[in-house]
């Protein structure tokens, strides 16, 4: 298999693993997602009217969600706030509930930190820890700098928050971001360009085989880089569909880095998901 990997193009071959296995084979449940809350679709499309009176309440609504115990599902929110709460400072206030639970207390606290607005995140604090800590979010949360833009990205938590930043913002610099996070993998070697777009089809329900493979072929620490950066190329492609200013920024990418493993891994899995 690797004589082949060898032999032909990096862009042929990933076509060829398109269509032998991917999005086209998915299964059914991979094709259709599960229809979106009232809440999800407030939080992915606010950039398109950003008032921040549409979002009294949410937090409250947040929490009273199925999945509101599921400590994932909290990053994205941390990047959304984050932003909001630079842009509107003088809504902080208004958009932080009375009720609380640990979840939320840390997450707010995390897009206080991100925010940059040093005097907000002094005057909450104290009520944020006084409810309670999530070992958890605590840990994902841990190390975050006072600026979106700085944020280093090391794990998918990392991405989830870029994202929660770009939906509340329609900015593509964070795009940009998750992008070059994906690219500096895959950039690493052709043969990890491969491998990645081999996880994302694993991702859409297509062959699953190189999940078992990574740890044993890379160590634990390169088989969790690949697999991230696998999250971050499925993302892209899947919300480049959705969202116009997403779709800029991987064709902005693709046209100014032509020939890179990268590239051509957004290519391919761009081309068959059309």
């Amino acid at each position: 298999m690797r004589a082949l990997f060898d032999r032909r193009s990096l862009l042929a071959l990933l076509a060829a693993i398109c269509l032998g296995g991917s999005l086209l084979s998915a299964p059914a449940s991979a094709q259709q997602p599960p229809q979106s809350s009232p809440v999800d679709t407030l939080l992915t499309t606010f950039y398109k009217d950003p008032r921040p009176e549409r979002l009294t309440g949410l937090i409250t609504q947040l929490q009273a969600l199925p999945n509101a115990q599921n400590w994932q599902a909290y990053p994205p929110l941390a990047g959304f706030l984050a932003f909001v709460f630079r842009a509107h400072p003088d809504q902080i206030a208004k958009l932080i509930p009375a009720k609380l639970d640990a979840k939320s207390a840390e997450t707010i606290s995390a897009a206080l930190r991100m925010s940059g607005q040093q005097a907000a995140y002094d005057k909450f604090q104290p009520r944020l820890t006084q409810i309670g800590r999530d070992a958890q979010l605590t840990a994902a949360f841990a190390n975050l700098p006072a600026r979106l833009e700085d944020l280093r990205v090391t794990t998918p938590t990392h991405l989830d928050i870029l994202w929660g930043a770009s939906f509340a913002s329609g900015d593509g610099k964070f795009v940009q971001m998750i992008t070059e996070y994906f690219a500096r993998t895959a950039d690493l070697d052709e043969l990890i360009a491969i491998d990645v777009a081999r996880v994302v089809i694993a991702m859409a329900g297509g062959p699953k085989e190189i999940l078992g493979q990574l740890r044993g072929q890379y160590g634990d620490v390169a088989a969790r880089q690949i697999i991230s950066a696998a999250t971050a190329l499925w993302a892209l492609q899947a919300n480049a569909r959705e969202h116009e200013f997403v779709e800029r920024v991987v064709a902005k990418y693709i046209a100014d880095h032509p020939g890179t493993p990268a590239q051509k891994a957004l290519v391919a899995l761009r081309s068959k998901a059309r």
